[in-house]
């Protein structure tokens, strides 16, 4: 099965212009099955940094080398040269950079992919040495609906394990689903790349905000209130550092106030959302309190996920004083459609005239348990509004 994402990926491959083909996304998401399945008719060389070591430029000079061996003998478009993982080899930009430079002077470009689970790494050295020559294509993680289409899942798993295609394997057998998950995940995400590619201090607190988030999905929690229950000491501060690390690896994101003033929204309070329900802790499945917030993570981590790497977009949450609308998906700054999750927590919704006041002037959708795979079968965040299914269910105007 080909993945609903990247959109334009085929596209690219079939016509990159001359350009790099840039791979971003984190672990497990078909980035390797994606460059495999494009150069199935390619005479291709692949070649991986994700070693216990990270190699040297030495490594992606012998590899471009070998490319241009192949392409030297019978000269095609269809040769290809896919590196993997290509941000744990230092200074990999600069020597691309000078290697597509030079086959570009002698005329000889064949196609290159670039593969990668660190974004904000990968697009800063794109940006500081690549300019120009790559184009990039994001993989989130696998929805709801392509889950379903590879193996049949139900919502209830997906709510469940999230969008590891290979965990349904073991269904029969949750346990060794779980331990997949922490130990072929998890693991090498917070163990190995995180800190592999980015400076942190304290990596014992690093883990152990995750692991505590890891019990809040779709919950509103300060950064104070958080680093009172870590072992750790540390500051609210490197808090922040470190959960910007934890969404740069997209494994969790917090998303902010919506508010006309950026520096509000800079400096609220987060809500953690899961882009992958599998990534939540075991122990919040047992617990009958977390199930409203599980299904309301649900709805937020579809929406990061069709709009991952799509900088145009931005979810938000809104709240004035007792008053919550639970997301606030924004295009250009501008909000574009707000979700309220009929999940039976109890909160007040604001009014049409209350959220007019404070810049919310947009379509209004009711997502409950009856019409929530309506939402999840849309891939593209401009067609969530075509859906009556979702926009004209009436809104809630009472407490609940």
């Amino acid at each position: 099965m080909r993945r609903k994402f990247p959109f334009s990926l085929e596209k690219h491959w079939q016509d990159p212009k001359g350009l790099i083909q840039v791979f971003v996304g984190p672990r497990q998401v078909g980035k390797t099955t994606a460059a495999e399945i494009l150069t199935q008719a390619d005479k291709a060389v692949f070649a991986s940094a994700d070693l216990p070591a990270p190699p040297t430029t030495d490594f992606i000079v012998d590899k471009w080398n070998e490319a241009r061996n192949i392409f030297a003998q019978k000269p095609s478009d269809s040769v290809a040269l896919i590196l993997d993982e290509i941000q744990k080899i230092p200074r990999w930009s600069e020597v691309i950079k000078g290697l597509a430079d030079e086959d570009r002077r002698n005329k000889s470009q064949f196609k290159v992919a670039l593969l990668g689970s660190s974004a904000l790494l990968i697009e800063k050295r794109l940006s500081e040495s690549l300019t120009g020559r790559f184009e990039a294509n994001y993989f989130p993680h696998w929805v709801y609906g392509e889950i379903e289409e590879l193996s049949g899942a139900s919502l209830a798993q997906y709510m469940r394990w999230g969008g590891y295609p290979k965990v349904y394997e073991f269904m029969d057998d949750p346990e060794r689903a779980a331990g997949y998950i922490e130990n072929s995940i998890l693991e090498p995400s917070l163990g190995r790349d995180i800190l592999a590619l980015h400076s942190v201090e304290k990596p014992a607190l690093l883990r152990q905000l995750f692991w505590y988030v890891s019990r809040l999905p779709a919950q509103i929690v300060s950064y104070e209130k958080i680093l009172g229950h870590l072992q750790d000491r540390g500051n609210s501060a490197t808090l922040v550092h470190y959960a910007e690390l934890l969404m740069q690896a997209f494994l969790v994101c917090p998303i902010h106030k919506f508010s006309m003033a950026l520096h509000r929204t800079k400096k609220s309070t987060p809500k953690w959302i899961f882009p992958n329900p599998g990534l939540i802790h075991a122990s919040v499945f047992s617990d009958k309190d977390s199930e409203s917030f599980v299904f309301e993570n649900l709805v937020g981590s579809h929406l990061l996920n069709i709009s991952y790497g799509r900088k145009r977009y931005e979810l938000k949450y809104f709240r004035d004083d007792s008053y919550e609308v639970d997301f606030v998906f924004c295009k250009d700054g501008e909000p574009l459609f707000a979700i309220e999750v009929k999940s039976g927590r109890v909160k007040k919704i604001p009014t049409s005239t209350r959220l007019a006041a404070s810049g919310i002037q947009c379509p209004f959708a009711v997502v409950t348990p009856e019409n929530i795979k309506a939402l999840l079968m849309h891939f593209d965040p401009e067609e969530i509004t075509k859906d009556q299914n979702l926009f004209s269910v009436p809104r809630l105007s009472q407490d609940r």
